[in-house]
């Protein structure tokens, strides 16, 4: 049930993050995709194969999560796993803030959602799942 909590979590962030990208792609495109001709851009096939690697890899981020959370459930509180889930998203803010380009309002939305995911309620989720 740990390994479905998780996957359940992920696929979740996933949804959410393909959603939010494929509104940002829409409304202000990359690069590659104004400079190209507007009957024959790739907007369409980079926005599938996002939403394809995207349900494949936050799913596999959500049981990691999920049984990281069941491992250290009895030693750890759940004030303490979300300050873990945190310092994450701290490290991951570097390089997530020179990719987004200026894009601060998305990618300050992407870290909420993902806190409120990762720290909220994978614990909540594997505590019913034990």
């Amino acid at each position: 049930m740990i390994i479905i909590a998780g996957f359940l979590a992920g696929a979740l962030m996933a949804l959410i993050f393909v959603a939010h990208l494929s509104i940002m792609f829409v409304y202000n495109p990359p690069g590659f995709v104004r400079n190209s001709d507007a009957e024959d851009n790739n907007l369409p096939r980079v926005i599938l194969m996002m939403h394809g690697m995207a349900l494949m890899v936050w799913p596999v981020i959500g049981i990691v999560t999920a049984v990281a959370n069941w491992a250290v459930r009895d030693e750890v509180n759940n004030v303490v796993f979300a300050l873990g889930v945190l310092v994450v998203e701290l490290l991951m803010a570097p390089v997530l803030v020179l990719l987004t380009k200026g894009r601060w309002v998305h990618l300050a939305a992407q870290f909420v959602a993902f806190f409120i995911i990762f720290a909220i309620v994978i614990p909540v989720l594997v505590s019913q799942a034990s």
